[in-house]
């Protein structure tokens, strides 16, 4: 007898809390106060300023280097830069793509800014 009283005792609680949360279907209007309250929030708070950027570091992308590096396979030959990172923690920012292809058969490089200097564009018959 026991055991019934405390099972019915358990499903009544059980009921009682399901309509509690019953009560989320309900519009009480709190859930349109809230979504307001985030939305002007979100509008009080404003981007922060993003900071200056620095003066331009290597050569311009698009113009013509001579490779300064001697082990280079490219030594002495001119490639058209592709990308310069401006990042000062990057060991190798300049990207240099050539015409010719190195021995692992690969046609671009990273080099150090002192290992390129800007060269003239080449003439139509040079490669």
């Amino acid at each position: 007898m026991a055991l019934r009283l405390r099972g019915a005792l358990l499903l009544a609680v059980a009921a009682a809390l399901a309509l509690v949360n019953c009560t989320s279907f309900v519009n009480t209007g709190i859930q349109g106060r809230l979504e307001r309250d985030v939305a002007l929030r979100a509008e009080a708070k404003k981007a922060p300023k993003k900071k200056a950027k620095g003066p331009w570091v290597g050569p311009k992308k698009g113009s013509w280097v001579k490779i300064l590096r001697p082990e280079s396979y490219w030594f002495q030959t001119r490639g058209q830069v592709v990308n310069v990172n401006q990042k000062p923690e990057v060991k190798y920012p300049v990207t240099v793509k050539f015409d010719r292809v190195n021995y692992a058969n690969v046609n671009t490089n990273g080099f150090a800014l002192w290992e390129v200097i800007e060269a003239p564009a080449p003439g139509p018959g040079e490669v």
